[in-house]
């Protein structure tokens, strides 16, 4: 349904009186936050773009749907999440992949329960259980969210938590987040040990279960191990070519190609810093769509999405942790600097990537992901390579691996 979204304006948490029932603050803007990127389309060629958005289902692989204060809030008064339900309607998906980035039960329990009471108060984004709720979301004008944990660490040891993950509304699962847990090791680590005998276990039961999964913030062999080891596609939903970017935030094409064989689709991000290459230094959309280009290239055009891992708010200061032209000092186990041995790829320091950065111009946040197609357009592909690239790929994978 592309642009003609059904919403009707409900915003988190309006059944409930503000500063009665819930501390409120300004939040940020979700259309038109910051200037629009100038494409240079023509005419016809923009009818191009709303013409592949309408007819196709267009899923985003990687998003954060949180709606940011536009100030600072203590933690204290911060305790509800505020979902972009605006954002999403001006966003032209039809399925959206929701991460929850909290590693223990408890946080991801309280952040499910939390965004599906906000969503049973409303009927415009529906959580997608089955694939009849993302076909039926599309032919009504809704978004249908596939609710994702960006990482496994709260089944620690216990393989059955997979299933009660799934049972509350869990469709997609990272492996680790940067740093190490019981499955296998994070890209942040020094060393990579790959899977675990847990991790391996859990694997299985992900494919058994239903449950899609994602390598993107794995280390190289834990990567590659989790690909070889699972019996369904997977969906590596937020990641870019080592090739083009030589940090260890992204995978080496080894590991993107042997998604590829098995069926499985590779997201290219953004985040708040967004890939830089040697041709496109800046962060904007232009790294995506160059790491794009490759990739097509490389995998061919049934294995490339999108998954730009943004959100509303600032994306870059989140990051930063301080004002602008500074970075707060990282803080926590296993950030004491360490030799790095020079075969390595650089440590990724997103601190560092966004020191002086506003936005990733182009792609800020969830409501510009029709921007891909627009330089998917502008720079010669055909309209099916681009309704493959912006949503059926991920619909092959989601259909491969839930529950009939």
């Amino acid at each position: 349904m592309g642009r003609n979204k059904k919403w009707d304006g409900y915003t988190s948490w309006s059944y409930l009186a503000p500063d009665v029932d819930y501390a409120a603050y300004p939040l940020e803007g979700q259309v038109d936050r910051v200037p629009a990127h100038d494409f240079g389309l023509s005419k016809a060629q923009e009818e191009r773009v709303e013409e592949i958005i309408e007819k196709n289902i267009v899923v985003s692989l990687h998003e954060h749907l949180n709606v940011f204060p536009a100030g600072p809030v203590s933690a204290r008064t911060r305790r509800r999440p505020f979902v972009g339900y605006e954002g999403m309607a001006a966003s032209g998906c039809d399925v959206i992949f929701d991460n929850c980035v909290c590693s223990t039960l408890d946080q991801v329990v309280s952040f499910m329960g939390m965004r599906n009471c906000d969503y049973a108060h409303q009927d415009f984004a529906v959580p997608a259980l089955k694939i009849d709720d993302i076909t039926r979301a599309f032919r009504e004008g809704k978004v249908a969210i596939v609710q994702t944990i960006e990482q496994a660490s709260a089944i620690d040891r216990d393989v059955d938590k997979v299933d009660l993950l799934f049972g509350l509304g869990v469709r997609s699962m990272g492996i680790v987040y940067s740093e190490s847990n019981t499955l296998g090791s994070g890209l942040s680590e020094l060393g990579d040990g790959g899977l675990t005998d847990v991790g391996y276990d859990a694997v299985k039961r992900m494919n058994k279960t239903g449950v899609i999964i994602d390598a993107s913030h794995a280390g190289d062999r834990t990567a590659m191990e989790t690909v070889l080891a699972s019996e369904k596609p997977l969906c590596i939903s937020h990641v870019g070519s080592r090739t083009l970017t030589n940090n260890a935030r992204m995978l080496p094409d080894e590991v993107l190609q042997a998604c590829a064989e098995r069926g499985g689709v590779v997201g290219l991000e953004v985040a708040g810093f967004a890939p830089r290459t040697e041709k496109n230094p800046e962060a904007s959309i232009e790294c995506l769509l160059e790491h794009m280009e490759y990739l097509m290239e490389l995998l061919g055009a049934d294995h490339v999405g999108a998954g730009p891992d943004t959100l509303w708010g600032d994306h870059a200061g989140l990051y930063r942790g301080a004002p602008k032209g500074e970075v707060r000092q990282r803080l926590g186990t296993g950030h004491h600097p360490r030799r790095r041995p020079s075969e390595m790829p650089e440590i990724f320091d997103s601190g560092e990537m966004v020191r002086d950065l506003d936005y990733v111009k182009g792609l800020e946040s969830p409501s510009e992901f029709t921007n891909i197609a627009r330089g998917l357009v502008r720079d010669g592909y055909s309209d099916q390579e681009i309704a493959k690239v912006m949503g059926l790929n991920g619909l092959r994978v989601i259909k491969a691996c839930w529950p009939k």
